[in-house]
C-alpha cells in the first residue's frame, strides 16, 4: 500500500513495540495485548502502523508460526498500512527471520510498500516512501532496519547494526537527500544504538526507568548514528527493547526515542500503550507522544 500525505500535509504513525505474544492457549496477559491492539486500531486515525519488534516470544514456544499469524490477523483487520521489523526474541529457536517475513506477507494484506530492500545475514533493511498528497514526489522517507538479536562475539549482550547495513543507510540516504538541511526522515529498529546513553542525559519527555543496563545497547558502535548525523536530514530514531524506557532524548540535534511497551506478557511496570508520531510536511515539523492504554481502551 502506498503511503501519502493527507491533503493538509500531515501524516500519522502509530508505533507498537514488544508485544511478546507467548504460548497457546493464551494467558490473560496475551489476551489483554490482543485487546490493546484492537482498541488502538479502532481509536487512532493513523496513516501507518509500525511494529518495532519482539512481536512474539519464540524460545520454548512450540507454535511460534501460528502465534505470529494470529497476532497479524488482528492487525490485518484494519485498512491502515503496516510495516514491521524484528527484535531479539522473535527468532530464537525454530522459526527464522525469513520465515516471519513470509508469514507477514501471507497474512497481512495491508502491508506498506517497501523500497530499497536489502537483506544481509537474514536481516532485512528497507525504506518506506511517503509521497505528496497529489503527486509521486517523495516527501519523507522512513528507514527500517533489523537490528538483530544477541552479540555475535562475547562483547556485551546485544547485537549491533551490521557494517553492511550502515553502508546501505549511507548510500540510500544520499539518494533521497534534498540538500536543504530539513530534518524530515525517520529510522526505526528494535535495539537502541549506543548513543542512547548520551540521549538519556538530555531527555525532552518520558522516562528512563530501566533497571537492568539502563540502556540495553550494543557495546560495539558501527556508526549508524554518525551516518544519520552526517546525512543532515534525519530527524530521529525510534526503538523498543527496553520495556521501562519510553523517553525522547536529544543528542547532537537528533531525537533518540523509545516506543512504549505494548505487550502485557513480559517484564516491566510501565503502563502499556503506543507511541504516536505526527509529521507535518507544510511546517517541516515532527512531534511525538506516548498514549497509554487507559486513554483508548474500550
Amino acid at each position: 500500500m502506498e503511503l501519502r500525505l493527507r491533503e493538509d500535509g500531515t501524516f500519522r504513525i502509530v508505533q507498537f513495540t514488544d508485544t511478546h505474544i507467548g504460548n497457546r492457549p493464551y494467558n490473560a496477559e496475551d489476551l489483554e495485548t490482543f485487546s490493546l491492539v484492537k482498541d488502538a486500531l479502532a481509536y487512532f486515525d493513523a496513516d501507518l502502523i509500525m511494529h518495532t519488534g519482539d512481536v512474539i516470544w519464540s524460545e520454548g514456544v512450540k507454535d511460534a508460526d501460528l502465534i505470529f499469524e494470529e497476532l497479524m490477523g488482528y492487525f490485518n483487520t484494519s485498512d491502515i498500512p503496516m510495516a514491521l521489523t524484528f527484535g531479539n526474541h522473535d527468532s530464537e529457536e525454530i522459526i527464522t527471520r525469513s520465515d516471519l517475513r513470509r508469514l507477514f506477507e501471507k497474512n497481512v494484506s495491508n502491508r506498506a510498500d517497501k523500497k530499497d530492500v536489502f537483506v544481509h545475514d537474514d536481516r532485512e533493511s528497507y525504506t518506506l516512501q511517503i509521497l505528496a498528497h497529489d503527486s509521486d514526489e517523495v516527501v519523507q522517507v522512513v528507514y527500517v532496519l533489523d537490528s538483530g538479536a544477541d552479540a555475535p562475539v562475547p562483547i556485551g549482550i546485544y547485537d549491533w547494526n551490521q557494517p553492511e547495513q550502515v553502508e546501505w543507510f549511507r548510500k540510500t540516504s544520499a539518494k533521497y537527500r534534498k540538500g536543504n538541511g530539513v530534518k524530515r526522515n525517520l529510522v526505526f529498529q528494535h535495539i537502541p544504538v549506543p548513543e542512547y546513553w548520551q540521549a538519556a542525559t538530555n531527555i525532552l519527555a518520558g522516562f528512563n526507568n530501566e533497571t537492568n543496563e539502563a540502556i540495553s545497547a550494543p557495546h560495539l558502535n558501527t556508526g549508524l548514528f554518525t551516518n544519520m548525523l552526517l546525512d543532515g536530514e534525519t530527524w530521529g530514531m525510534f526503538v523498543g527493547h527496553d520495556h521501562e524506557n519510553n523517553f525522547d532524548g536529544l543528542h547532537y540535534g537528533i531525537h533518540l526515542v523509545y516506543g512504549n511497551v505494548s505487550g502485557f506478557n513480559t517484564y516491566g511496570e510501565m503502563e502499556r500503550g503506543v507511541r504516536v508520531i505526527e509529521l507535518d510536511a507544510k511546517t517541516n515539523t515532527i512531534t511525538t507522544e506516548v498514549v497509554k492504554y487507559h486513554a483508548f481502551k474500550k
